[in-house]
């Protein structure tokens, strides 16, 4: 009976010794190092009703997430593939909404020897709306400014008539006056500011649909760490740009000039 009762006691301890020698609890380790990332977007497209992002890294990694940054919740948004060196996202409206107001960021996880870092790129998301010159009348609104605020898309115009309704595809907004000091223009009667929901813009940029006020319409376009959806504009024939080639001559005016 004394020998059981020693051969407990031994055990007892032996397996006290035994967690005592196996270390702190795994979750007080320090968390993975930051260090700041290389990433350059290439190139922004929609496709599939989806904003893809097209970028290259350097030294990057394979396991990758893209986040909301700023002061949002900075849960992960969209999906895509990664490489070393290469990564394509592709975010659906409710992500290209958020990220109008929290921006993005892209965490790669890249192991350093026998530990792993995170390696850290911030990438701001601005918008823009641009009139189409082509389609509306010289006498109709002009754009004036364009920002993001807390509730979404600020745009203002001016003149503005006040029965003037701005239509997004999913909304028919008033216009509100124009406050002088934020707005920094004259705050008169022709100038009306309309703020367009973040969803409501998103799916304007997705879907290709212009904003529409008073006849005019107005695209829209959003850009990503500098890199812009609509790109490089493209030079139409007959303006300085790439050589255009000359018109050839009419076979049968050429033969009737020889004599």
């Amino acid at each position: 009976m004394h020998a059981r009762g020693l051969l407990a006691t031994v055990s007892i301890v032996g397996a006290m010794g035994g967690c005592a020698a196996g270390g702190g609890d795994p979750s007080e380790e320090p968390p993975d190092e930051e260090q700041p990332l290389d990433l350059t977007v290439d190139s922004l497209d929609i496709a599939h009703g989806a904003l893809r992002v097209s970028a290259t890294m350097v030294d990057g990694a394979a396991d990758v997430s893209v986040r909301l940054g700023g002061d949002c919740e900075h849960r992960e948004v969209g999906g895509g593939l990664s490489t070393l060196s290469t990564l394509v996202w592709s975010l659906g409206d409710n992500d290209v909404a958020e990220s109008i107001r929290c921006g993005l960021v892209v965490r790669a996880r890249v192991r350093d020897g026998a530990r792993y870092v995170h390696k850290v790129a911030e990438l701001a998301v601005t918008v823009d709306v641009a009139a189409r010159e082509m389609e509306n009348a010289e006498d109709g609104p002009q754009l004036q400014t364009v920002t993001a605020s807390e509730t979404g898309v600020s745009v203002v115009f001016s003149p503005v008539t006040r029965s003037a309704r701005l239509t997004t595809g999913d909304s028919i907004l008033e216009a509100a006056p124009a406050e002088s000091e934020e707005e920094g223009i004259a705050a008169d009667d022709d100038t009306g500011r309309f703020d367009v929901p973040r969803i409501d813009f998103a799916r304007s940029v997705l879907r290709e649909r212009p904003l529409y006020l008073d006849g005019s319409s107005f695209a829209t376009s959003l850009s990503v760490g500098g890199r812009s959806l609509q790109g490089e504009p493209q030079e139409l024939d007959g303006q300085e740009g790439d050589p255009q080639e000359e018109p050839l001559e009419n076979p049968e005016e050429t033969a009737a000039e020889e004599p």
